[in-house]
């Protein structure tokens, strides 16, 4: 009888633990530091970088040649472009690869002189038409042939 006691309290104790552990399961959906980062072919070119436009404090637009990208930092990142443009450092894998893009991955950052770095969170390829209507909304903006200016 002390042996049916003691397995009916196993198996109770079971199916309770198994229920809180039912509840407390990770819910599916997309990992906060999941990541979406371009093939390396189609990444941002930091050396053939033609036009470039700061529209807010953690966004900047980019065209290289006929190609347009979106880079979004993962935090607030004033006076990006200080220093007299955008400076981008590669991850350490995307150097294995090829020095000079940035495709989106873990470790890329905007630097800044003599201010501490900017992680950056995403890179994504955008048209033409987005890239104009947000240099238009840009706070500064420049080019490889000119300093950069507010507003224009």
């Amino acid at each position: 009888m002390t042996a049916r006691i003691l397995f009916s309290a196993a198996l109770l104790l079971a199916g309770a633990s198994i229920a809180h552990a039912q509840d407390n399961m990770p819910r599916p959906g997309p990992s906060p530091q999941a990541r979406n980062e371009l093939p390396f072919n189609d990444c941002l070119r930091t050396d053939r970088i033609n036009e470039w436009a700061v529209v807010d404090t953690r966004t900047v637009a980019v065209r290289n040649g006929p190609n347009h990208f979106v880079v979004k930092t993962s935090a607030d990142c004033p006076r990006m472009d200080l220093g007299g443009g955008i400076r981008f450092k590669s991850s350490n894998s995307d150097k294995a690869m090829g020095e000079m893009r940035i495709c989106g991955g873990i470790d890329e950052k905007i630097l800044r002189r003599n201010e501490p770095p900017c992680q950056i969170q995403s890179v994504q390829t955008i048209d033409k038409a987005t890239f104009e209507s947000m240099k238009k909304s840009a706070k500064r903006r420049g080019s490889g042939a000119q300093l950069p200016s507010p507003g224009g």
